[in-house]
């Protein structure tokens, strides 16, 4: 790879996407001059970057059929929602383990997945925290033979979290995973896929509820930060494309069609601000937390851009209990999703948080050892 990456397209590139990078779920080393490439080329990337996909790394366009919301969810439906995306029901907390994987040059590779672990959730408790900002219309749209069922969705400016259904009756194709998928970076998009849904706005980790899905239905949920704030009273979109043969083995010269859903999460959760004695800034909501990297922890910009300068991440609550969310060195990582390299200046990583977090019992948060306060 040339180490003046910036002059390449995006074509360039037919099988590598940011998305390879976005999440700090692996133990990979790369050279420093690696890095600041990588860095160069994906920042030329995202500026280009309007939710268009040229294939391989992503597609164009999709046309569907969209139903009417229908019905509303009965109380037991958004309990089950907080107990399983936020909590411990349909998942199990790991220890950290090493695992073979192939290499896609006929070898296998060692990945070692992070300890990760979930806690139950008081449906009531959360209910409070944030039951006002939780859709409750399902939206239901009609893709080819595939149906998708938007369940339920909460957001804050900087992120959101997605329940939802994939059906059809001889089989669902749009994604690809395995045993481990929930513990890396997610299901895939399958190669033979005809249908490929994209967060406009957002980058996703797509959680795949094994013990709920069939080959006829997939019960999902997505972690989506959000690439700039989406303010309240805005609506996420998601862009579903789609074609009658497989998205991949279209002529470059056509293009699928396209719809633009609207998730019915206009109303965003508060975020609280905190900063440091030394001048950092973050972010926290009871379902994210923004770290801006290049604040106040010693870094340069070109180092705050790098997800991998972040070593720990803990929340202290008043009543002396931890959340230990992130640490890099004992490998522990309880997050649901975490993309580096947003904001203005390419510096902010924003975690999806993998329990409830009640901000008013929130004492401080360190951050590689710095600590910040509600700031004033």
């Amino acid at each position: 790879m040339k180490n003046n990456l910036t002059s390449y397209t995006e074509e360039s590139f037919p099988d590598w996407t940011v998305e390879e990078f976005d999440s700090i779920q692996e133990n990979h080393h790369f050279s420093r001059r690696y890095k600041s490439a990588r860095n160069r080329a994906i920042r030329n990337y995202r500026r280009k970057r309007t939710r268009k996909w040229s294939f391989r790394t992503a597609a164009a366009v999709i046309a569907v059929c969209m139903a009417c919301p229908v019905g509303v969810y009965a109380s037991v439906k958004h309990a089950d929602f907080f107990r399983n995306a936020f909590g411990d029901a349909g998942r199990k907390s790991v220890v950290s383990h090493t695992e073979l994987a192939d290499n896609g040059k006929g070898g296998k590779t060692e990945i070692t997945y992070p300890e990760r672990n979930y806690v139950p959730v008081d449906p009531d408790k959360a209910d409070s925290l944030i039951g006002e900002q939780t859709s409750t219309e399902p939206v239901t749209v009609d893709i080819n033979d595939h149906r998708l069922t938007i369940l339920s969705a909460v957001r804050d400016r900087n992120a959101m979290t997605m329940e939802f259904t994939l059906e059809c009756s001889t089989g669902v194709t749009v994604y690809d995973f395995d045993s481990l998928s929930n513990e890396a970076k997610g299901a895939r998009s399958a190669d033979n896929a005809t249908i490929r849904l994209l967060f406009d706005n957002a980058s996703d980790f797509i959680y795949i509820d094994h013990e709920k899905s069939t080959d006829t239905l997939l019960h999902c949920y997505a972690y989506c930060v959000f690439i700039n704030p989406v303010e309240d009273g805005e609506e996420p979109k998601l862009d579903i494309y789609y074609a009658d043969t497989p998205l991949l083995s279209l002529p470059e010269n056509e293009k699928p069609q396209e719809k633009q859903v609207s998730i019915p999460a206009t109303k965003a959760l508060a975020v609280t601000a905190y900063s440091s004695e030394e001048g950092g800034h973050l972010e926290l909501s009871s379902i994210s937390c923004s770290i801006d990297l290049g604040k106040g922890l010693g870094l340069s910009q070109e180092e705050a851009y790098d997800p991998g300068n972040l070593g720990k991440v803990s929340i202290h609550y008043t009543d002396g209990s931890v959340y230990e969310v992130y640490d890099k060195d004992t490998n522990i990582d309880n997050t649901s999703y975490m993309l580096g390299g947003v904001g203005e200046n390419y510096s902010v990583i924003t975690m999806n948080l993998n329990r409830l977090v009640d901000v008013n019992q929130v004492d401080y948060i360190t951050v590689n050892d710095v600590k910040y306060t509600v700031a004033h």
